[in-house]
C-alpha cells in the first residue's frame, strides 16, 4: 500500500510540475518567413574572360558567371514567460539549391564556385536564442542575454557580425544575401525616457586556447531625444582581436615572405585594438526633410597581422604595430515629395521621395607602416548597403561615396527604386599596388592608376541599380533587382597582366519572392 501511495504521490509532483512551468507561458507567438531567389551575376571579379592557366585549362578562380537559385527560410517563436521574461529562438535554414556542391561562406562568393563538397543544405543554425528581463534589479534595466540582433544607429559601426564581406556563417556561395546577423553578446538597455544607455559586450570570434585570434566587441551607445524633431546619439564601441597574454601567440595565415607563414610566431603578439568613438544627429524639423549626420573616430594599436592586405608589406618598411587614428563621417537626407503642397495634387498618390547620401571613410598607405600613426578606417561590424554591387565587391574602408536614389509607387502595389552611386579612395594606392579591396583571398585587386591625372586620381567607379517591387498579397512579396557596377581606370584585374583593358563592368539580376507568416 505504500508502494502505491509513494508512486501516485510521485505521478502527482511530476504532473503539478509539468503544469505549473506550462502556466507560466502567458503568450507563445509563432512567425518566420521564406525567400527564394534567382541570381544571376557576371563580372564579379572585374575582369572580362575567365583566366586560362598554363596547360590551357580554365581557371576556376576567376570564372565570369554565377546564375543560383537560393533559398533563405526562418521559423521564430517569441515566449512571453511572465510579465518581465521573455525568450525568443528563431531557426534558420540558408541554401543554394542542389547546395551539397557548394563552398560555403565566403570563399568563392564573388564569383560563385560549385566546387567544394563540404556544405551540408539541410543544416539547421540557430539564428536567435535569447531571454530578455525587463526591470532588471529595478525598472529602468532591461537585460538581453543570447544570440541577438545588435543594431545601433544608421549601422555604420555596429550592425552585422560579418561586415557584409562574408564569414563561413552563412551556407550561402553569395554571401552578401545572408540575413544572418545576430551576436553572441549581452546587452543591457537602461531606460531614462528621453535617455536610453545600451551598454554592449559580444563574442565575435572564439578560437583556439593557444592561439592568437578570439574578436570580442565591447560598447555603449546613448541615445537622446532632445525633442519630438531630434534626436542626439553618442557612442563608443571597441573591437579587440587577440590579446596581450604573455603564454599566447598568434598563428599568421597570410601566407606571406614579410612575417612567419603559417607556423606559430617565436614572439608575443599584440592585440589588434580599435576604439571607436563618436556622434550623431537626426533632425526632421523641415517638414518632409529627414537629415542624419555622424562623425566618428577611431584609436588604438593596429597590428598588420590581422590585415589582409599586410601580405603586401615586406620585412625592410613593416612594423610590428602603429597606433591607429582614423576617421569617418557620414551625411543622409531623405525628402518626401506626396506632401509638398504645389505638387501633392499630382503627386500624393506616387509617394515620391528623394535619398542622398555622402560617406568619408579614411584610408592608409597599405605598401607601408610608417613611424606615424595608421589611418586606415576599420569597417568594424558595419551593416550599411551603398551600392548593391559595391557591398558586394568592396569592403567599407578608404573611400569616399556619394549616392543618389529616387523611390515612388508606380501603382497602389508595385513600388520603384532608382539608385545612383559614385566611389573614390580616399588615399591613393602606389602605381602598380595591388590591394584586396572585399578583404577577401581571390576578389578584385586595385592600383591608384598608371596615367596619373588629378581630376580623375583615386577614381574607384560608378554603379547604377533599378528595383522593382510588387506587394502580391499583404504577406507576399516579389522584386527584382537589376545593377549594373562600372569600374573606372584605377581598377585592374587580380591578374599578372594589369592592362585596362581586361576589365569589365560587373552586373547582376536578383528575382526573388518573400512570404511571411
Amino acid at each position: 500500500m505504500s508502494k502505491r501511495l509513494i508512486l501516485v504521490l510521485a505521478l502527482a509532483f511530476v504532473l503539478g510540475v509539468s503544469f505549473a512551468a506550462y502556466a507560466e507561458v502567458q503568450n507563445v507567438k509563432v512567425s518566420g518567413d521564406l525567400t527564394v531567389e534567382g541570381v544571376a551575376r557576371d563580372n564579379f571579379d572585374l575582369v572580362k574572360t575567365p583566366v586560362m592557366g598554363a596547360t590551357g585549362i580554365q581557371n576556376p578562380t576567376y570564372d565570369d558567371k554565377n546564375r543560383d537559385i537560393l533559398s533563405i527560410i526562418r521559423v521564430r517563436v517569441d515566449a512571453d514567460l511572465t510579465d518581465n521574461v521573455m525568450t525568443t529562438v528563431r531557426l534558420l535554414n540558408e541554401r543554394n539549391w542542389n547546395g551539397e556542391s557548394q563552398t560555403p561562406g565566403q570563399a568563392n562568393r564573388n564569383i560563385g564556385l560549385n566546387t567544394a563538397t563540404t556544405t551540408n543544405e539541410d543544416r539547421i543554425d540557430i539564428d536567435l536564442a535569447y531571454v530578455t528581463l525587463k526591470e532588471f534589479l529595478y525598472s529602468p534595466l532591461s537585460l538581453t542575454v543570447g544570440r541577438q540582433e545588435l543594431h545601433f544607429g544608421n549601422e555604420l559601426i555596429v550592425g552585422d557580425p560579418d561586415t557584409n564581406i562574408y564569414s563561413a556563417l552563412t551556407q550561402l556561395s553569395e554571401g552578401d544575401l545572408s540575413t544572418r546577423k545576430a551576436f553572441d553578446a549581452v546587452r543591457a538597455t537602461l531606460d531614462y525616457n528621453p535617455l536610453v544607455v545600451d551598454a554592449i559586450y559580444a563574442k565575435i570570434q572564439g578560437g583556439l586556447a593557444n592561439q592568437h585570434d578570439d574578436v570580442t566587441l565591447t560598447g555603449v551607445n546613448a541615445n537622446y531625444a532632445l525633442n519630438k524633431n531630434t534626436t542626439l546619439e553618442g557612442f563608443f564601441f571597441s573591437k579587440v582581436t587577440g590579446t596581450d597574454a604573455a603564454e599566447v601567440y598568434h598563428v599568421d595565415t597570410n601566407n606571406n615572405t614579410s612575417f612567419t607563414g603559417n607556423t606559430v610566431s617565436p614572439l608575443k603578439m599584440h592585440a589588434d585594438q580599435v576604439h571607436t568613438i563618436g556622434a550623431r544627429v537626426v533632425d526632421k524639423t523641415v517638414k518632409n526633410l529627414s537629415v542624419d549626420a555622424q562623425v566618428a573616430y577611431q584609436f588604438g594599436t593596429y597590428n598588420p597581422k590581422f590585415d589582409p592586405n599586410a601580405r603586401y608589406l615586406t620585412a625592410a618598411n613593416s612594423r610590428d604595430t602603429a597606433k591607429r587614428s582614423a576617421w569617418a563621417a557620414q551625411a543622409m537626407a531623405t525628402y518626401d515629395f506626396k506632401d509638398v503642397p504645389v505638387l501633392s495634387r499630382y503627386m500624393s498618390k506616387y509617394a515620391p521621395s528623394l535619398s542622398a547620401t555622402y560617406t568619408f571613410l579614411s584610408g592608409a598607405d597599405r605598401n607601408r607602416i610608417s613611424d606615424k600613426a595608421y589611418k586606415g578606417w576599420d569597417p568594424m561590424f558595419e551593416n550599411q548597403t551603398i551600392g548593391h554591387i559595391m557591398n558586394a565587391i568592396f569592403a567599407n574602408t578608404n573611400m569616399r561615396r556619394g549616392s543618389l536614389s529616387a523611390k515612388a509607387k508606380v501603382t497602389d502595389d508595385i513600388t520603384a527604386n532608382l539608385a545612383y552611386a559614385g566611389a573614390w579612395f580616399s588615399k591613393h594606392y602606389p602605381d602598380g599596388t595591388k590591394a584586396i579591396l572585399s578583404g577577401v583571398a581571390g576578389s578584385s585587386a586595385a592600383t591608384s592608376g598608371r596615367q596619373f591625372v588629378l581630376a580623375k586620381a583615386g577614381y574607384i567607379g560608378q554603379e547604377l541599380d533599378a528595383t522593382l517591387t510588387y506587394d502580391y498579397t499583404e504577406d507576399v512579396q516579389f522584386s527584382l533587382l537589376g545593377g549594373v557596377f562600372m569600374p573606372g581606370k584605377n581598377i585592374h584585374g587580380n591578374l599578372a597582366d594589369n592592362n585596362n583593358n581586361n576589365i569589365a563592368s560587373a552586373t547582376e539580376l536578383i528575382g526573388s519572392m518573400k512570404v511571411t507568416f
